[in-house]
């Protein structure tokens, strides 16, 4: 005799809503969604929703082992934004690899980053006007495993190499670029250049495979110093480096370099290239762009967001100030 057959699901009235207890999810599926989140989408977004979410958003480390603050500076004040990247550093709890982030680091987030992410092995830093030699030297000692180092439009130059180079004995990737305005027209050649950051790369960094060095001040003696000791290197970009010029002895020297991308080389793919100024001496060529016209979209869509939810939390002494007094 056959079983009856399942009564007929409840039919909702109409106009009501089905619920859902989000706080059920199951935490493997939530860490996968989570995982594609921001730092700013976890801390004052899935974080708040409900004890469970902020619970795995506080405890579960591997969230934060990649944390990506690039343009946030561009949408939040800049105390707020180290705050935030502060408790991603707390709650990475010593797992953190990669961190990268523009102008709201100072000497102080980096030295904070240094005393408790020794596992870092990616730094990048853009349009950071507040970390000098001094900070990054001094940071730099706390990241004995890092591979990828991106300087991007800083003000950090001269000895800034060798410090990096001797700290970092594992540096794979380095990349310096510099918004150098290119007025050749009325600057003395004698003025510009400087081989300086080129011997500290050529003396500390010999595990390099790739180097960008856009705008930099490096002359002949400089690269063919760089070629001679980074034995290793793969890719090479002194586009805008316009003290050197390539002679015959320097095209051989290159020859080996896979890839390769030369002073007077297009800088279209260069994401920050609309930052770059150029003169009246390099008119009428790809330099020559519209500061207004695809500016970079660094601003994002979230750039209106308002984060006064996050009152109702005390700074309570901890580094990571409001973002980090959840209750778990």
């Amino acid at each position: 005799m056959s079983s009856p057959p399942p009564p007929p699901p409840t039919e909702m009235a109409e106009g009501e809503v089905e619920s859902r207890d989000w706080a059920e999810m199951p935490s493997d599926a939530l860490a996968a969604v989570f995982g594609k989140l921001d730092v700013t989408d976890l801390l004052v977004g899935a974080g708040v929703v409900c004890r469970a979410w902020r619970r795995l958003a506080a405890i579960d480390p591997t969230l934060w082992r990649r944390v990506d603050m690039s343009h946030q500076g561009d949408i939040m004040e800049v105390d707020e934004a180290v705050a935030m990247a502060r408790a991603a550093v707390d709650r990475a709890a010593g797992t953190m690899e990669a961190f990268w982030a523009d102008s709201f680091v100072t000497d102080g987030l980096l030295l904070y980053i240094s005393e408790r992410a020794s596992s870092l092995k990616s730094l990048q830093l853009s349009m950071c006007l507040n970390v000098s030699n001094e900070g990054m030297a001094e940071a730099m000692k706390g990241f004995p495993r890092l591979e990828e180092l991106d300087i991007t439009f800083c003000t950090l130059y001269g000895d800034v190499c060798a410090s990096v180079g001797k700290a970092c004995p594992e540096l794979k990737c380095f990349r310096l670029n510099e918004r150098y305005t290119l007025q050749m027209d009325y600057a003395a050649p004698d003025i510009m250049d400087d081989d300086t950051e080129a011997l500290g790369i050529a003396s500390n960094m010999p595990k390099l495979r790739e180097l960008q060095l856009i705008g930099n001040k490096l002359t002949n003696d400089g690269l063919m110093s760089i070629l001679d000791h980074c034995q290793h290197l793969e890719s090479l970009d002194i586009r805008q480096c316009y003290s050197i010029q390539m002679d015959d002895a320097l095209k051989s020297k290159c020859s080996r370099i896979s890839d390769l991308k030369l002073p007077h080389d297009s800088i279209s793919d260069f994401k920050y290239r609309a930052y770059i100024f150029s003169s009246s001496a390099f008119s009428g060529s790809d330099l020559e762009l519209d500061m207004y016209d695809d500016l970079l979209d660094v601003v994002t869509d979230d750039d209106d967001a308002d984060f006064d939810d996050m009152d109702d939390y005390d700074d309570g002494g901890s580094d990571g100030g409001m973002y980090d007094e959840f209750d778990i």
